[in-house]
This record gives C-alpha cells, sequence and structure tokens, in this order.
C-alpha cells in the first residue's frame, strides 16, 4: 500500500509542477533546480564549492565559499516569483538579448518595486542549458568585474528569491526586509 502511495503521489507531483509548499507557486523544473542549487550554496558553501568547482579555476569562487560562513536558506516570494517570469518571458519573447531593462525600457527597480517593498537585488542569464549550470555561472561570474551576480546569491540580507525561465533566458530577482 505504501509503494502504491508513493507512486500517485510522485506522478501527481509530476503532472501539478514543483511548488515550494507554502506559497503556492509553481516553478518549472529548471527554476526548481535554480532554487536547490542557490540554497546549497548559501547554507553549505564549503560542501558546494568542494563538489561544484575548481580550486584556482573559478574566478575566486572555490576560495571564497570554502572559507563562507553559511547563510539561511532563501524562500520563494510569490511577487517576486511573478515578476522574475514575466522579465523572463518579456526578453525571450520581445527582446531576444539579455538585460536587466525590461524590454520596454522600464528599469529593474520599477519594475520589481510594485512586488516587493524592501532591497532588491537581481541576477539575469541566459543560455544555460540546466539550473546546476547557471547557479554555477553566477558563482563565478567570470568577466563580471564586481562579482554581482555572486555577491547577490550569497547575500544573507536577503531573505527572498523569485525565479523565473523562459526559453534560453532566466531571472532572479532577490528581497530582503519586505513583503
Amino acid at each position: 500500500m505504501k509503494t502504491l502511495f508513493f507512486l500517485f503521489t510522485a506522478f501527481f507531483f509530476v503532472l501539478t509542477g514543483c511548488d515550494d509548499g507554502d506559497s503556492g507557486v509553481k516553478l518549472n523544473e529548471y527554476e526548481e533546480d535554480v532554487f536547490y542549487f542557490t540554497n546549497m550554496a548559501r547554507t553549505d558553501p564549503s560542501g558546494y564549492a568542494t563538489e561544484y568547482l575548481t580550486p584556482g579555476a573559478s574566478n575566486g569562487a572555490y576560495e571564497e565559499l570554502s572559507v563562507m560562513t553559511p547563510v539561511a536558506p532563501l524562500e520563494i516570494h510569490e511577487g517576486l516569483t511573478f515578476i522574475a517570469k514575466q522579465h523572463s518571458a518579456d526578453l525571450n519573447n520581445n527582446c531576444n538579448k539579455l538585460q536587466h531593462e525590461s524590454c520596454d525600457g522600464t528599469s529593474f527597480a520599477d519594475r520589481v518595486r510594485p512586488y516587493y517593498s524592501g532591497s532588491i537585488a537581481e541576477n539575469a542569464a541566459w543560455n544555460y542549458p540546466t539550473g546546476e549550470s547557471v547557479v554555477k555561472g553566477w558563482i563565478e561570474d567570470f568577466n563580471i568585474p564586481s562579482l554581482g551576480h555572486r555577491r547577490n546569491l550569497l547575500n544573507g540580507s536577503y531573505q527572498h528569491i523569485g525565479i523565473g525561465q523562459s526559453g534560453p533566458y532566466v531571472t532572479q530577482d532577490f528581497g530582503g526586509g519586505g513583503e
């Protein structure tokens, strides 16, 4: 009977898609992987570094995460997820280029602010085949002198996240201290 229940539950999960269990926000498999690997890097940075990064070849990420104090996992936020999904779809359907502004020129802050009242940040990427690879890309942050993507993803002052993927585009919107 337990096996039948497990099979039914697994089948139901596949049919209904992933959600975070609390807000009812649906994440596709790619987005769910982004959520998982983001929180893995935050809550076990040394373990993440050992498993996924190469010493001396990851733009300093291996060395940084190896000694980093873990921070709390992020929670899915309905508004941030809505706007992240909308931004990725906009880039995919209207711009066909990677940018933080909306295709109509709306700034990142003006786009996100109606959905979150605290501090905000955003990571955007394109053409990563898996959620695992895009998180690794943001953490390594090659060719980004500020290492802004890594800083956003590992910043302990953020408690909330929204994730959206459309075609080759993926967006993470972060929030801290707000609703």
